[in-house]
């Protein structure tokens, strides 16, 4: 996905502050969600696990999903 082309289908449905605040929020949660994972005590190890994300694409990704619900 297209950084770039989501913030703009993002901006098209809501002003440019509020997909700035909504992707940041949504950044923020891919964040947490990221390092709840690795913070989970019985959570099985895997090889291989240690792949870099790209979490403002998976936010981007989020918030134009939501959006695309209102279509």
């Amino acid at each position: 996905m297209d950084k770039k082309l989501a913030m703009k289908k993002i901006t098209e449905k809501v002003a440019r502050e509020k997909a700035i605040e909504m992707v940041m929020q949504a950044y923020n949660t891919e964040l947490m969600t990221t390092l709840l994972g690795r913070l989970e005590e019985n959570k099985p190890k895997m090889l291989g696990t240690n792949v870099a994300r790209d979490h403002l694409a998976k936010a981007l990704e989020r918030v134009v999903e939501v959006c695309e619900l209102t279509e």
